[in-house]
C-alpha cells in the first residue's frame, strides 16, 4: 500500500510521472546510491539517458543537476553501490 501520495495528487509544483514509471535501480536515487543509501523515489523527477533510454529516478531536483553533470559516471558508481547495497535490502 502506498503510504506516500502519487505525483499526479500533489499539484501544479510536482512533475508528472506516469503511474508504472520504473528507473533504474528500482527507482532508487542514484547519488543516494553513490551515498551508500537506498532512497526510493516515486519517479516525479527523471531523466532518460538519450543515448541508451534508460530512465534514472530522483529524490529532489539537486540529485538531478547533480547526475547530469557527469550522468555516464555517476550511473556506473551507482550502479556499483546499488550492487553491494541490495543484499541488505530485502524484496530485489
Amino acid at each position: 500500500m502506498r503510504t506516500q501520495p502519487h505525483a499526479n495528487e500533489r499539484g501544479i509544483w510536482k512533475s508528472y510521472a506516469p503511474k508504472g514509471l520504473h528507473g533504474e535501480f528500482h527507482n532508487y536515487d542514484p547519488i543516494g546510491l553513490v551515498a551508500g543509501d537506498l532512497i526510493h523515489t516515486d519517479c516525479s523527477i527523471n531523466w532518460t539517458d538519450p543515448d541508451n533510454g534508460k530512465t534514472y529516478c530522483f529524490n529532489s531536483a539537486t540529485s538531478l543537476v547533480y547526475f547530469e553533470r557527469w550522468p555516464k559516471t555517476y550511473a556506473a558508481k551507482a550502479a556499483k553501490s546499488f550492487d553491494q547495497l541490495k543484499p541488505a535490502h530485502r524484496g530485489f
